[in-house]
């Protein structure tokens, strides 16, 4: 299963695609990730804005039609809250809670291998840092650990911070618990298999001069919604034709189609409740694009959903 880091990548960054991009060159996304919402009593549109849970260079600045869009909304809600007190409690969900280390649950084997993929990250790094982290946390981390390590916040804290200082309403889609019972749920086994194709995708990407966050983060830039689904649905097809193909739809089913819908019905039941607010929803884009995707869910319940381009 070669993308299994790279899903995880679309769950919480989702999406990924191909081609260069310099970064420094640019002062915002080419082009925004945003879908305009009306329909159904809506005195106001909203938006649906697609987010890369990183945030530095261009990525850190709205397109200015998502500018726009945000500035004209009176609410902002990210996937999970972005306050410093719900962040700082976030660490409790990530420890080990069975009395062993990383290395006691995964063995001296995949611990060696570990090391040596966070060496050509940093030749001062190794796996002694995560020993009290959960298998499933080192198997999500490992993908994003080259752009974490910089100090740039994300993207969705950028946007939560703005929308607190102007004294914008601030929410949520989700709970973090949500989140995290997506991988607190499998078994130990499952979590070791998901950070072995973790570490082994990360060294096959390495040795084949690739790297697939930068391509994220290229391909955020480029707003390019085709090019990022058809990227999505090669390195998914490869996924589901891999060894451990029942474990790679159970994430699949988990991290998509059921957040999918549940964010759906929290973004109907919202627009409904308060139909005279314009609402900015901040989530990761690939929840926008793709089969069952957010905006085709609330399509299907009478909204009609705009791509914004330019």
């Amino acid at each position: 299963m070669k993308p299994f880091t790279r899903l995880l990548s679309f769950g919480f960054l989702a999406i990924a695609a191909t081609g260069a991009v310099n970064a420094e060159e640019k002062k915002h996304p080419d082009k925004p990730l945003l879908w305009k919402i009306e329909g159904k009593g809506i005195e106001q549109p909203s938006w649906l804005f697609g987010t890369i849970h990183i945030g530095q260079g261009p990525i850190a600045k709205l397109h200015p039609a998502a500018d726009k869009a945000f500035d004209g909304s009176d609410a902002v809600y990210t996937e999970v809250p972005m306050d410093a007190a719900t962040q700082l409690g976030l660490a409790q969900h990530f420890i080990r809670k069975d009395g062993k280390t990383l290395q006691d649950a995964i063995g001296v084997e995949l611990s060696k291998q570990l090391d040596a993929e966070l060496k050509t990250i940093n030749p001062a790094l190794d796996s002694t840092p995560f020993q009290s982290l959960k298998t499933w946390t080192v198997a999500v981390t490992l993908p994003m650990l080259e752009f974490q390590t910089t100090g740039s916040k994300a993207l969705d804290t950028i946007l939560w911070e703005r929308a607190a200082r102007s004294n914008k309403t601030t929410g949520a889609l989700e709970k973090p618990e949500d989140q995290f019972g997506i991988f607190d749920d499998l078994t130990e086994e499952e979590q070791i298999i998901f950070l072995s194709e973790s570490v082994r995708t990360q060294k096959e990407a390495r040795e084949a001069g690739e790297n697939p966050t930068q391509a994220l983060v290229d391909a955020y830039i480029l707003g390019d919604d085709v090019k990022i689904q058809a990227e999505m649905e090669k390195q998914i097809t490869k996924m589901a034709e891999g060894d451990h193909k029942e474990l790679g739809k159970k994430l699949l089913k988990r991290l998509f189609d059921d957040r999918n819908r549940n964010m759906a019905k929290f973004i109907a039941d919202k627009l409904a409740t308060e139909p005279d607010t314009p609402h900015f929803f901040a989530v990761g884009a690939g929840h926008y694009i793709g089969k069952d995707n957010v905006g085709e869910l609330l399509t299907k319940k009478g909204y009609k959903i705009t791509r914004i381009s330019e």
